[in-house]
C-alpha cells in the first residue's frame, strides 16, 4: 500500500439537459441558476454554460428548452445520478434526457397540458382568481398543478403538469364554463397533442 495516495483528479465533461415541455426563458434561467449555483457545488463540481436555448413553435410560443453545460468534476457517474434524480423530482416532462460526453440518459415521468385563453388583451382580466380557481380544481396539487403563465400569440398561456394529462384535462374542462374570460379558452394535451375548443 502505498505511502502517499494521490488526490482524484477534475475532468471535464459535455452535458446536455434537454426539457421536453414548454418552457420559457425565464424559467430555462431558474433551472440553470439552481443546477450551477446550487445542485453542482453541493457535489464538488462546477459548471460553465455554453449555450442552449428554447424552443419555439411557429406561433412563437416555447415548445422544449435546452441547457449546454461544461461540467468538471472528480466524479461525473455521481453527479449524473444526482442530477437525474432532481430534475425527476422536481417534476421534469416524460421524452426529456441528459447528454453526459455524448450518452443519453432519458429522464422525465410528467406530463402537460396547455390552457390557451385566447384574450388578447389580460390587462383587464383577473388572471389571478381564475389561476387559484383552476389550481383548486386540480386538488391543489393531487392532480396536477400549475407550472407557469407565459405570453401565447392570442394571450396568456397556462401550463399544467402532472402525473397524467388525460386527469388534468377531466379535471379542468368543468371549470373553464364557470368564468366567462375562458369562453373561448382551448385545452390542449402536449402529450398526446390533442386540442379541443371550449
Amino acid at each position: 500500500m502505498p505511502l502517499f495516495s494521490r488526490k482524484p483528479q477534475s475532468s471535464t465533461h459535455a452535458v446536455t439537459i434537454h426539457f421536453a415541455q414548454p418552457m420559457s426563458p425565464h424559467v430555462r434561467h431558474a433551472q440553470e441558476d439552481g443546477i450551477v449555483g446550487t445542485l453542482l457545488p453541493q457535489l464538488d463540481a462546477s459548471a460553465v454554460i455554453i449555450g442552449g436555448g428554447t424552443a419555439l413553435s411557429a406561433e412563437g410560443e416555447p415548445v422544449a428548452a435546452d441547457i449546454e453545460l461544461t461540467v468538471t468534476a472528480v466524479d461525473i457517474d455521481r453527479v449524473t445520478i444526482e442530477l437525474l434524480g432532481v430534475l425527476e423530482s422536481n417534476g421534469i416532462a416524460r421524452g426529456s434526457w441528459v447528454a453526459v460526453d455524448g450518452r443519453k440518459h432519458p429522464v422525465g415521468s410528467t406530463e402537460y397540458v396547455l390552457l390557451r385563453t385566447h384574450l388578447h388583451s389580460a390587462a383587464s382580466e383577473d388572471l389571478t382568481g381564475v389561476t387559484i380557481a383552476l389550481q383548486a380544481a386540480l386538488g391543489s396539487g393531487a392532480i396536477g398543478w400549475h407550472d407557469e403563465t407565459y405570453a401565447g400569440a392570442t394571450g396568456p398561456v397556462f401550463v399544467f403538469s402532472g402525473s397524467s394529462a388525460e386527469s388534468i384535462l377531466a379535471a379542468l374542462r368543468p371549470t373553464l364554463p364557470l368564468h366567462s374570460s375562458l369562453g373561448a379558452a382551448e385545452l390542449a394535451s402536449v402529450t398526446a397533442g390533442a386540442a379541443e375548443s371550449k
